[in-house]
């Protein structure tokens, strides 16, 4: 199935791009996308630190995908 990835703020700094479309297996979750991507990239990150969203819906990386869906991966953020 073909899904599109974003990734944003520093992570997308770190990762080298801030969107892709992806081919991925049926029944991938979110946070075994984000894995995937690291490794193919050579990187190493605090999974329990980024947050998902599934078409604009925030989820947990167990977040199970379908065909079509726009993945959103967010490094953690502070302010004011």
């Amino acid at each position: 199935m073909k899904i599109r990835v974003k990734i944003f703020a520093g992570l997308r700094d770190a990762l080298g791009f801030d969107e892709k479309e992806l081919i991925v297996s049926d029944g991938i979750t979110a946070e075994s996308v984000f894995r995937m991507i690291l490794k193919c990239a050579g990187h190493a990150y605090d999974i329990t630190a980024v947050l998902f969203a599934v078409n604009e819906e925030y989820g947990s990386g167990e977040t199970i995908l379908s065909d079509g869906d726009i993945l959103a991966i967010f490094p953690p953020v502070s302010g004011g």
